[in-house]
């Protein structure tokens, strides 16, 4: 069913509860919103957008995406999201790659000039009529969303996601976190990005409210509405909840009073930076869920109620099956490829043959991961960066963990370089404290000694100001390599 659906049946039930609070405040109901997308809808029919269709979309987050997302799905379109931030380049591949009808952002974008099909979201929306009832959410089986890799480790890859998939997890969420229909979500989290966008999807079909902030660069200004708004829910990034922690404890805990929950996402956290966040709001309820773009919100971990499972990223999500190994040879306490199955799941790529993605149904990951006996799920690393020296596999993460806990060593990533002897060989880029006295690169080697087999430790150590990260906390080191080549 198409996922629009859900919100129509939520504007009829409640027409003039508040749905979006906007990054200026002002609160939008759903009967408004509703009649902006369909009013949106019109205006891409009238530019010969069909069910089926794609249509990109780039915007920051506002009110005129949400507008824009509903009512491309109210269409029957499918609808691809780019992130604002993107270079041309990609937003012109994945229009090409998808035989786009139209990309959509709300100002003309000078630097974007040569690719064509653009048209900007109009300032004059209420001058267009409403797109009929009786042609709101046409049946097809066209996919949903075409959601494309960030393309590191080569072409990128659109991701097709059904109406089904997103229902199953808007259902999914709303069990294991225990939402309910009076939430008030503020939101930093990218709303073209799978993790806000199910929440979207999610209180959209429950009836709550979402409140837009652009990001989280003003603490203080997020801070301060989320106390003005009283919000019960607030999701983020292991690294944004480094940043409440580490800068802004105090005042973090003090707008968090109204908060229930609160679910962390795109990597795993820190056990240390999960414990204080315990610590810091011990009566609010804290989850981290594991997936991917193909398979989101697989697996799940209540924080409160497994204190002692902080370096997991829980157990299966209803409905899902986790798979270490292979289809054919399930291994328990032992690091293998992290296999997932259940309705959640894409069926493939846009344009490329599945076979190669799946095991016997199960979708191949990429991931690393130990399933112990009961369940629970620890995840390693990717297997493309796995770390090959002379045939020894070394994950990052295991390296990047014993560094953490050097005390002057306030962030830390580790690649695998090109090395003409072994193949590979282990580098670690390393961001000191800012209180701590400079370090030299013997010191950390010295200080991993104990802590990993010797041909994990790095054989060269560099000190960086920061980590390039993507937008969702994971580490690009794609660019490490390329620092290191310089």
């Amino acid at each position: 069913m198409n996922i629009a659906r859900n919100f129509l049946a939520t504007a009829a039930r409640r027409p003039s509860a508040t749905f979006l609070v906007g990054p200026d405040d002002a609160p939008h109901s759903y009967a408004d919103v509703l009649s902006r997308a369909r009013r949106f809808a019109s205006l891409l029919a009238g530019r010969g957008v069909a069910p089926g269709d794609r249509v990109v979309l780039t915007f920051p987050n506002s009110v005129d995406y949400v507008c824009a997302y509903l009512g491309t799905h109210l269409l029957g379109a499918t609808v691809a999201l780019v992130d604002y931030r993107s270079l041309p380049a990609h937003l012109d591949f994945v229009r090409r790659d998808l035989a786009a009808r139209l990309w959509i952002s709300p100002a003309e974008r000078p630097d974007y000039a040569g690719v064509p099909g653009h048209l900007v979201f109009p300032p004059d929306l209420d001058s267009y009529s409403e797109l009929p009832e009786e042609r709101l959410c046409p049946s097809g089986d066209a996919p949903a969303l075409v959601m494309y890799t960030s393309g590191t480790t080569g072409t990128p890859k659109g991701v097709e996601l059904s109406h089904d998939n997103l229902q199953h997890t808007v259902h999914s969420i709303a069990r294991w976190a225990e939402i309910g229909s009076d939430e008030r979500e503020l939101t930093t989290l990218s709303l073209t990005h799978l993790f806000g966008l199910a929440h979207l999807h999610v209180h959209w079909t429950l009836g709550g409210t979402v409140i837009i902030e652009e990001s989280l660069r003003d603490v203080n200004r997020v801070l301060e509405r989320m106390v003005r708004w009283k919000a019960t829910s607030f999701p983020g990034t292991p690294a944004g909840m480094a940043i409440l922690l580490d800068r802004f404890p105090g005042a973090f805990r003090q707008a968090a009073a109204s908060l229930r929950y609160i679910i962390v996402n795109s990597a795993p956290m820190d056990p240390a930076i999960t414990a204080r966040l315990l610590s810091l709001l011990p009566s609010v309820r804290c989850y981290m869920y594991y997936g991917l773009t193909e398979a989101s919100r697989s697996t799940f971990i209540h924080y409160n109620a497994h204190p002692d499972r902080l370096a997991t990223v829980g157990r299966a999500t209803p409905g899902t099956e986790i798979r270490v190994g292979s289809a054919e040879r399930p291994l328990v306490d032992e690091p293998g490829e992290i296999l997932i199955r259940g309705p959640h799941v894409t069926r493939g790529y846009w344009g490329l043959d599945p076979a190669p993605f799946f095991d016997d149904g199960w979708l191949r990951t990429g991931d690393l991961g130990v399933l112990s006996p009961d369940g629970f799920l620890t995840w390693v690393g990717r297997v493309k960066e796995q770390i090959n020296v002379d045939g020894l596999k070394i994950s990052p993460g295991e390296v990047e963990e014993a560094l953490r806990q050097h005390p002057d060593v306030a962030d830390c990533a580790v690649v695998g370089a090109p090395d003409p002897l072994t193949g590979q060989t282990v580098v670690g880029f390393v961001v000191l404290r800012s209180d701590a006295q400079q370090r030299r690169e013997a010191d950390l080697r010295r200080f991993c000694k104990p802590r990993l087999e010797l041909y994990k430790i790095p054989r060269r150590i560099r000190f960086v100001s920061e980590i390039p990260r993507t937008d969702t906390g994971k580490v690009k080191r794609l660019a490490l390599l390329e620092l290191e080549s310089s």
